[in-house]
């Protein structure tokens, strides 16, 4: 599946707490599912994740497996802090963030100043064993 074919499919799917599926996903659950779909890879992905433990503690976990970058990086993560505590991450696809968020929200594809805006502070990210690849593409 390509991006173009991955943001179509996805755009409009609800959130649903801790799940990874087509029909439904959160934040991390998209971009587990994109690295899947998409790049072909399974990232790390906690198997605590699923079992309902807080978003807080899931990125702490997962998030050693990422590098931080100084700016978007293309099939990269952003996380949005809302003061000192990561609240959210989403995907940069084609320079804009594709995320889930909320209750009762869905995924859908924002500009990324948007993102710099709704959150106190926006960090990058790419993925460590991707980064390298993504390049060559």
């Amino acid at each position: 599946m390509n991006k173009t074919d991955f943001i179509k499919r996805m755009i409009g799917v609800p959130w649903v707490n801790r799940a990874c599926t087509f029909a439904g996903c959160d934040c991390w659950g998209l971009v587990t599912l994109y690295y899947r779909h998409v790049i072909g890879e399974e990232i790390h992905h906690k198997a605590g994740y699923e079992s309902n433990r807080d978003f807080l503690t899931c990125y702490r976990e997962e998030v050693v497996f990422w590098k931080r970058e100084t700016l978007p990086v293309e099939s990269g993560i952003f996380v949005g802090y809302i003061g000192n505590v990561a609240e959210h991450v989403g995907l940069v696809v084609n320079g804009m963030a594709l995320h889930s968020r909320g209750f009762n929200g869905s995924v859908r594809l924002d500009k990324l100043r948007v993102m710099e805006k709704v959150f106190t502070k926006v960090e990058y990210f790419s993925y460590a064993s991707h980064r390298n690849s993504e390049s060559a593409r």
